[in-house]
């Protein structure tokens, strides 16, 4: 179940127009990397909790290693990831200095197929926002 609350938003384009009511997405708990492969290995996976983590730390520094060469990384249902830049513009080309003019690069995920329309599958919760939650434990520990 996906809880959210909701939110009131302008339109950023159109800061006349009046405002309007926004879900928001409300996650319950962060899972670390050691919690994840506790969770995979609960499925019924032959492989331990460490082997998974393993597993998982070697995924994610060679992702790292391979988008820093360039690469284009296809992990099937998981997804793809690639690199952006971000960068300023250079009157010409001659003028263009990576150091310079490059100024972040920023990691793309496109989905794989079993993430491209979780809303089929999904149900909401509405709940407080995080700020209404945070008001109501400070009344609370007073």
């Amino acid at each position: 179940m996906i809880n959210y609350s909701l939110t009131m938003r302008g339109n950023p384009s159109d800061p006349a127009a009046a405002k309007r009511a926004y879900a928001q997405a409300q996650y319950q708990e962060v899972m670390n990397l050691n919690q994840f492969a506790s969770h995979i290995a609960d499925h019924g996976c032959v492989y331990s909790r460490a082997d998974i983590a393993a597993i998982l730390t070697m995924a994610v520094d060679c992702i790292h290693e391979l988008l820093l060469k360039g690469q284009k990384i296809q992990l099937g249902d998981l997804g793809s990831f690639w690199v952006a830049l971000r960068s300023v513009g250079a009157r010409t080309f001659g003028d263009f200095v990576a150091t310079n003019n490059i100024k972040k690069v920023k990691v793309h995920w496109t989905p794989g197929a079993q993430f491209e329309d979780l809303i089929k599958e999904a149900t909401f919760n509405q709940v407080p926002s995080r700020k209404v939650q945070a008001e109501t434990l400070k009344e609370i520990n007073q």
